[in-house]
């Protein structure tokens, strides 16, 4: 939090200084340091949730969700990134309502950081598509997030759920990152009683399956 409070003071700073007449060199070095301090903020707070998980301070508030509701909101907050990086996004909604018992919020955080991987390590044009579906004979839903994007090799599969690994030097320094992400995402998962794989081929896209208990 030491580290939070000054890097959002920065950023208020920075958004102010936007609102002023600068040069064109001006504006290139705010924005510069703009996008510099918002990978910083979201270090920081991969950082943090990854140290709640880790010592049994993620508290979760559990509730019944409406599963297509659910996702259609998730996508329509990933629309703008992924209008930015143009990515389509396809939703296979549930022919009839899927209704489970979950933390909403945390559930969300996990569907957000996958989602925003699918769109910013894919390719113009391509797409991200969602299914979701009840698993056969077992109390668990599964969600499918399918990409068309630059792929995992297989010797990444298990590692890419590590802390601090990072898959790409040169996409790291584009997209910013400490490797943080997708260990929540598992660590979430794990708490809530579910799971997730990944399945991909480079240059082809990567598949990642999530499931967790519908009651």
């Amino acid at each position: 939090h030491q580290l939070r409070t000054p890097l959002t003071g920065a950023s208020w700073a920075l958004e102010g200084l936007g609102k002023e007449t600068l040069t064109p060199a001006q504006k290139e070095l705010l924005d510069t340091a703009s996008g510099a301090v918002t990978r910083l903020l979201k270090v920081v707070n991969d950082l943090l949730d990854i140290a709640k998980i880790e010592e049994g301070k993620f508290g979760y508030q559990f509730q019944e969700i409406d599963v297509g509701k659910f996702l259609e909101e998730e996508l329509q907050n990933a629309a703008p990134i992924a209008k930015q990086y143009q990515v389509k996004l396809y939703f296979e909604k549930p022919a009839e309502p899927l209704k489970f018992t979950a933390d909403q919020s945390k559930l969300g955080l996990a569907i957000s950081n996958l989602l925003d991987n699918a769109i910013k390590y894919n390719i113009a044009n391509g797409e991200v598509s969602v299914t979701v579906k009840k698993l056969e004979g077992k109390p668990y839903l599964e969600i499918i997030i399918k990409d068309t994007g630059i792929g995992i090799p297989a010797d990444r599969f298990n590692v890419i759920f590590d802390p601090f690994h990072q898959m790409d030097s040169s996409h790291t320094r584009l997209y910013g990152g400490m490797g943080l992400g997708l260990r929540n995402v598992k660590r979430t998962l794990e708490l809530l009683g579910g799971g997730i794989e990944v399945n991909s081929t480079v240059g082809k896209g990567s598949v990642f399956k999530i499931w967790f208990p519908a009651e």
